[in-house]
């Protein structure tokens, strides 16, 4: 497996990348000699990948159990936090103990806030299987679950000791969860590494099959663009906050549909809707905003709101989105970040953050709950 050493301020942690890779998986657990491995994974990933993890773990590393919860962000909650720490317990976890999140962006949140939380903090190793998961989440230690308001509004920061990433598990991927992980890929492009978009843009045709080469050059760049603004940002409220483009819409467009938008898809939507704002209000040209379709239409997301989600919803969530605060010329405007070009955020009181008015936000929201909105394209496949 190949090493990159991941630094954001004084946290320092190896994430190892391989492919076709378990049994290395495994022996890497082993040295790290935990009294027990507390395997998290949701209902699918443990049918595909969780019960054959936690038999080789046990059989080579030492005791290990596998804890279950169901999936989608409709279940990343305090409950399900619950319910997972109590089992933990239960099954005799101590300070020696190491949980083991496998899975995407879901299962690593769930995770990783058990394990800050455990004894006021255990190890944790996180063990990606999306798109999503190995190029955008465990490259942060944000570790939050959802309130019935927001998402992501309850957690903390916390470490993980190592990241060991296996491309193969994306074979078990459906195209639409790749598409929508590639739309994180596309965002890193736009708002923070432009050297980017050349070759992604030829390597993201509308029906072409993803291989292992091209994703680990797409988990390379990544790890390089996350680098550039948290290395000196541990904690993502400065420069590291440019990270969030798409964040505003996109979370609340995710939260309202109740799951039926995938994280990176509605980040991408998240993109392109805040391009046209940043448009509208003058601040970019519209040369920027048919670049955001050029990409997020060839990594292959439909470019509209589902019928069924309620723009109002939309709205209500934008209100409480986890960016209120940082600036105090806010008053009744949105907080997102906004691009003047690609890798240019706009700055308000030295952070890469802009008040968008509410009114142009809105507007924008309502016409992508709308089919005329924008350039429809034929519904994708799974």
């Amino acid at each position: 497996m190949n090493v990159t050493t991941i630094t954001m301020g004084s946290a320092r942690f190896p994430y190892r990348l391989g492919t076709g890779c378990v049994d290395q998986i495994v022996a890497r657990l082993g040295e790290l000699e935990g009294s027990r491995y507390l395997v998290v994974a949701d209902t699918t990933v443990a049918g595909l990948h969780g019960n054959d993890l936690t038999e080789r773990i046990r059989r080579s590393a030492g005791p290990a159990d596998l804890l279950v919860h169901r999936g989608g962000e409709e279940h990343k909650g305090l409950g399900t936090l619950n319910q997972l720490t109590e089992a933990a317990l239960r099954l005799g976890a101590d300070r020696r103990t190491i949980v083991v999140a496998l899975g995407g962006g879901v299962t690593g949140n769930i995770a990783g806030l058990m394990a800050a939380l455990l004894f006021r903090g255990i190890r944790l190793v996180h063990v990606p299987t999306t798109v999503v998961a190995m190029l955008d989440s465990v490259l942060s230690l944000k570790q939050a679950v959802n309130s019935s308001i927001g998402k992501n509004l309850v957690g903390t920061f916390y470490q993980p000791v190592e990241v060991l990433a296996d491309t193969a598990f994306f074979r078990t991927l459906s195209r639409r969860e790749i598409r929508s992980g590639l739309c994180e890929v596309v965002k890193n492009a736009l708002a923070i590494r432009p050297s980017m978009i050349d070759v992604l843009s030829a390597n993201l045709p509308l029906d072409e099959n993803y291989d292992d080469d091209v994703m680990r050059w797409i988990i390379h760049e990544s790890i390089a663009a996350k680098a550039q603004v948290t290395e000196n940002d541990m904690h993502e409220r400065r420069q590291g906050l440019v990270l969030e483009y798409g964040h505003t819409i996109g979370h609340a467009l995710e939260h309202a549909s109740k799951g039926e938008v995938p994280h990176g898809a509605a980040i991408g939507l998240g993109m392109l809707a805040e391009a046209e704002i940043a448009h509208r209000l003058g601040m970019a040209d519209r040369g920027l905003v048919e670049l955001h379709r050029e990409l997020i239409s060839k990594v292959g997301v439909d470019l509209r709101f589902p019928a069924d989600v309620n723009p109002d919803d939309v709205r209500l969530r934008l209100r409480y989105d986890n960016k209120r605060g940082y600036l105090n010329s806010a008053g009744e405007g949105y907080v997102m970040v906004l691009l003047k070009a690609p890798g240019v955020p706009l700055e308000s009181e030295g952070l890469p953050l802009t008040v968008a008015d509410r009114s142009v936000a809105d507007a924008v929201v309502d016409e992508f709950a709308h089919p005329a909105a924008v350039a429809a394209r034929p519904a994708e496949s799974t």
